[in-house]
């Protein structure tokens, strides 16, 4: 049995079920998850039994900020349930670690990656989620057009340029202008490198496999579809998350 932390993770991390090893990924029906609904607690007292029948302890349950997902509550209630089958509920860490979609998924992604234990991880975490953030590529165009819920913050105005970077915690902050993808997603990537950073990118468009395979910066090109908030309101050009390296 590897010493290694147990996780259980919202789907709006945007990982894929059974992508990671000793990563459970929950969810409810499709139908809900275009309304951005967590799983209901149910579907979390059953990942967590199952996680705990394999061990290590505690397992550690990440969750994103409430306003994107309502996860935390529902986990909450699933992780209480457990004493419903005379578990004790502390065997289970809920954790909020403000990261909402990619920058979730960036985070758990780093720490599967890593051999630490549930109460190293969780130490890790502390710092780690401070530096966990996205960054969205989007036709400027479209940005112009995004409803007053995407939040977005461009102190300058909209960029002219085709292309916009945001970069997304609670609110989406526009960083500027670019002329082509690649160049957005140059500027996107030095920032996961000076931050010793490992990036995590889904829907590539076409025509950056090339480029992809020039970048210098450590970047994991794990397919996984952006959620509906980021697709209805920016797009789905390019996005990007960081999380800094788990180590043992």
């Amino acid at each position: 049995m590897s010493g290694a932390a147990r996780l259980v993770v919202d789907y709006s991390s945007a990982l894929a079920p059974g992508s990671l090893e000793r990563v459970a990924v929950v969810a409810p029906d499709a139908a809900k998850q275009r309304f951005g609904d967590p799983a209901a607690r149910a579907t979390y007292t059953a990942a967590f039994s199952e996680a705990l029948e394999r061990g290590p302890e505690p397992v550690l349950c990440l969750v994103g900020p409430y306003g994107y997902s309502p996860a935390f509550t529902a986990a909450a209630g699933g992780r209480n349930d457990l004493a419903r089958a005379e578990i004790d509920p502390n065997r289970v860490r809920v954790l909020n670690v403000g990261r909402s979609f990619l920058g979730l998924g960036a985070l758990t992604a780093s720490l599967a990656g890593s051999d630490l234990g549930p109460e190293a991880a969780t130490e890790w975490l502390d710092d780690a989620g401070v530096a966990t953030g996205m960054w969205v590529v989007t036709d400027s165009e479209r940005l112009e057009e995004a409803p007053a819920e995407a939040f977005v913050e461009a102190p300058d105005g909209i960029p002219e340029e085709p292309y916009a970077l945001l970069r997304v915690r609670l609110a989406s902050r526009v960083l500027g202008g670019y002329e082509s993808v690649e160049e957005a997603a140059e500027t996107a990537l030095a920032s996961i490198t000076a931050a010793g950073g490992v990036g995590l990118v889904a829907n590539a468009p076409e025509g950056l496999e090339a480029w992809k395979r020039a970048s210098p910066a450590p970047v994991e090109w794990r397919a996984c579809e952006l959620p509906t908030f980021l697709a209805t309101h920016f797009g789905e050009t390019l996005a990007f998350a960081i999380a800094p390296r788990a180590s043992a």
